[in-house]
């Protein structure tokens, strides 16, 4: 697991030494879990380049409470990234390859 807190999947939790409660280890080559809110998030902003939270969330159809709280989480795990200090986002060169491993199997 990347280290994104999810709101809307559970996850195992870690202990400081990075071993899960089960029994597994963080290691850098996890890809990230991403829920779907995560996806459409990620989906939106490799279609628009950057935006606001208040316009990702209209667009998506998600809460904007929401949104903000999945932007900080993908931004902690390195997958977006805030372009300017009124917290416009874009997506990453991890965050577009994590998107497109983990929609891969169910994309249209």
């Amino acid at each position: 697991m990347y280290g994104m807190p999810a709101s809307d999947a559970s996850a195992p939790k870690r202990t400081a030494d990075g071993v899960s409660d089960d029994g597994g280890s963080d290691a850098a080559s996890d890809p990230p879990t991403l829920t779907r809110s995560d996806e459409r998030i990620l989906a939106y902003l490799d279609d628009v380049g950057t935006d606001y939270p208040a316009f990702v969330a209209g667009n998506t159809g998600l809460y904007a409470d929401h949104v903000d709280e999945r932007l900080n989480a993908l931004a902690a795990g390195g997958l977006v990234e805030a372009v300017t200090g009124e917290s416009v986002f874009r997506l990453t060169d991890a965050g577009r390859e994590a998107l497109r491993e983990d929609c891969a199997a169910w994309s249209d």
